[in-house]
């Protein structure tokens, strides 16, 4: 992400100083301090947009910097080392980098390296592009890194027509981005979903096994992380669903309630702590995932018929 050049003919000119609407915050690194910029969309794209374009040149690094909005950079020439939180990616003319909100992003242009940056809030695809049909294939689209079937992530390569196909998109939205013409959010919008359906084409599911190997896969990220939050509304924005067609699915799939499943596992979770640990009860109360002790009290109770207390006498 960096400052539009408007000298680029594909750029829309901003009104304002896109310095001034950054945010400088202290990541620490490997036992370093860096000082890293944040871009808040309301103010980087502003006007009451829902989509921003933005193409770009430049020869020089990109400094690590974090956002609050989801960006998708299609390189139209060049090539460029892109690091996107702990991955890394060689990119050259017809390579989409997808990155996720709060993700962590660099790069490092070899010589020229044009690109366009097409940046929009998680809501639109949820308005736009969420369908029965393709929302899983969406999954593979975000932070979970295990869960992508694409070997490389969130790297996506195009060529041939089907790179002159992107690119007349591409350009399409830059176009409208620029204009004044009535329904020009809307139009770029329904470009954005011919993009991203482009995309998905590269990862779909085809059959239900693969399916509920995807699902299967989100439960053991839930199992792994049972000491963070591990809400409904945040794992399926994470995931890009509507958090009632996420739990619906959820459900459907495995027959149990995302929340139920996760209050089992860290009930679970605990049990195991007790049996095979010294650790006191509030430690593993905490390393279970719950914030309540009465509630870790009250369902543990419910799973096991007995006291924490109890159930660790009864086992040893």
């Amino acid at each position: 992400m960096s400052r539009p050049n408007k000298r680029d003919y594909y750029i829309p000119s901003l009104p304002y100083n896109i310095e001034k609407n950054l945010i400088n915050d202290i990541l620490i690194s490997g036992g370093v301090r860096v000082n890293m910029k944040i871009y808040k969309f309301e103010k980087f794209i502003g006007d009451g947009r829902t989509i921003g374009i933005f193409c770009n040149q430049q020869s020089s690094d990109e400094s690590l910097h974090s956002h609050d909005f989801i960006e998708v950079v299609y390189v139209l020439s060049g090539k460029a080392t892109q690091r996107v939180d702990e991955a890394c990616y060689e990119v050259e003319r017809g390579d989409i980098i997808f990155i996720n909100y709060g993700g962590k992003h660099s790069f490092e242009p070899h010589g020229a390296f044009k690109y366009v940056n097409i940046c929009f809030m998680p809501e639109t695809l949820g308005i736009t592009v969420i369908t029965q049909d393709n929302a899983l294939a969406l999954l593979s689209l975000t932070a979970f890194d295990d869960m992508r079937k694409d070997k490389n992530g969130g790297k996506f390569s195009f060529s041939g027509q089907e790179r002159e196909e992107i690119e007349f998109i591409i350009n399409a939205m830059l176009n409208e981005f620029q204009s004044s013409l009535c329904f020009s959010e809307k139009v770029i919008e329904s470009y954005l979903v011919a993009l991203l359906t482009k995309i998905l084409r590269k990862t779909v599911i085809d059959d239900t096994a693969d399916i509920k190997t995807e699902w299967e896969k989100l439960c053991e990220y839930i199992e792994e992380n049972l000491g963070e939050e591990l809400t409904l509304s945040s794992l399926a924005e994470k995931s890009f669903y509507n958090p009632a067609y996420f739990s619906r699915k959820f459900k459907q799939c495995f027959g149990i309630s995302v929340s139920k499943y996760i209050r089992e596992k860290r009930i679970e979770y605990a049990m195991k702590l007790l049996r095979n640990t010294t650790l006191c009860v509030d430690e593993i109360i905490e390393k279970s995932g719950f914030s309540d002790r009465s509630v870790f009290y009250r369902q543990f109770s419910i799973f096991t018929g007995k006291t924490p207390n109890e159930y660790r006498q009864k086992v040893k």
